[in-house]
């Protein structure tokens, strides 16, 4: 049997991950079994000594493999690129986020309509993850790149926060996890509800058997807890223009509510009406506030009315 010896520096990217993780994320071809097989053995060190699968990892520590040829042959030293749309500065211009805050940890953009948040079927190229490898943001490594902390649907156009360092990712995730980001929306929708500020607070559920074009969420008693705010802030002809403020973040939380409200938003063909066939559905993630992940100090953003709300407006 033919032996390989492969050592990996441990660097802030992959400080605080269990060892196991690590190893699963670098010998992604290789069975568990044989990962746990080879820590028993000695032939996964860390340091020079042998590690238990819990370890921490620290940066600073160096992981040590002498394993078989074949079990060595798929370590990934680094993510594969993602496909680039074009060489640097051929971005679609329509789909160009606005940088609105950035240091080394986080960045947030708004994002336009059209570009989604997520890498998806048919949507390379045109998607935040894709950007940021085309503009060369944030750190990369083995186990890290960066991503968006959160959704925003593909007609949604607006405030999104990315971690651009491992400690930025992690701050972020957890911020959402624990419910310390404030979140406010406007949205162009039909009608004027009455009274003109209120809060919807009705629970929704998503609907496993919704088609692709069918309402994915409603309203049931049997859903998670939901909660969001509105607020009147202008009118134009048949429509109003509302600030919306989110207690929860439930999928499709916003569209399910203003539906279930009775005033569905403009262009919103999936939870108002067949007929309504706006470029897009009137909805602008306006504000962010988040405890920093480096600092813990409050960082707000703030993003301007799209203009073609204005259209709608009057």
């Amino acid at each position: 049997m033919s032996w390989q010896e492969q050592t990996v520096p441990i660097g802030e990217a992959e400080a605080g991950q269990r060892l196991d993780r690590l190893l699963r994320k670098l010998l992604r071809d290789l069975p568990l079994s044989a990962i746990f097989r080879h820590l028993r053995s000695g032939g996964i060190r860390v340091d020079g000594k042998k590690a238990d699968g819990s370890l921490r990892l620290v940066a600073g520590m160096t992981l040590q493999l002498r394993l078989p040829a074949e079990d060595l042959a798929g370590l990934h030293a680094a993510p594969p690129p993602p496909p680039r749309s074009g060489p640097p500065g051929a971005w679609p211009r329509e789909l160009e986020p606005r940088i609105v805050f950035r240091d080394d940890d986080v960045l947030v953009v708004d994002k336009p309509a059209g570009l989604a948040a997520q890498p998806g079927a048919g949507l390379q190229g045109r998607n935040l993850v894709d950007w940021l490898e085309h503009q060369g943001l944030g750190a990369r490594s083995a186990t890290f790149q960066p991503a968006p902390a959160h959704r925003l649907d593909l007609g949604t156009s607006g405030l999104i926060a990315i971690g651009l360092s491992p400690l930025g990712a992690r701050g972020l995730a957890a911020a959402f996890r624990d419910d310390q980001v404030e979140k406010v929306y406007l949205a162009v929708v039909h009608g004027v509800p009455e009274p003109e500020r209120g809060s919807i607070d009705a629970p929704l559920r998503v609907r496993d058997e919704a088609g692709p074009r069918d309402v994915k969420v409603v309203v049931d008693p049997a859903g998670q807890p939901a909660r969001t705010d509105y607020e009147v802030m202008g009118r134009g002809p048949g429509v109003a223009l509302l600030r919306l403020v989110l207690h929860t973040g439930r999928t499709h939380q916003i569209r399910a509510h203003l539906r279930h409200l009775g005033h569905p938003i403009v262009g919103d063909r999936r939870y108002g009406s067949s007929r309504d066939l706006g470029r897009r559905f009137l909805l602008h993630a306006a504000e962010l506030t988040f405890p920093h992940p480096r600092t813990g100090q409050s960082q707000h953003c703030r993003s301007r009315q799209p203009r073609d709300f204005a259209a709608h407006l009057g």
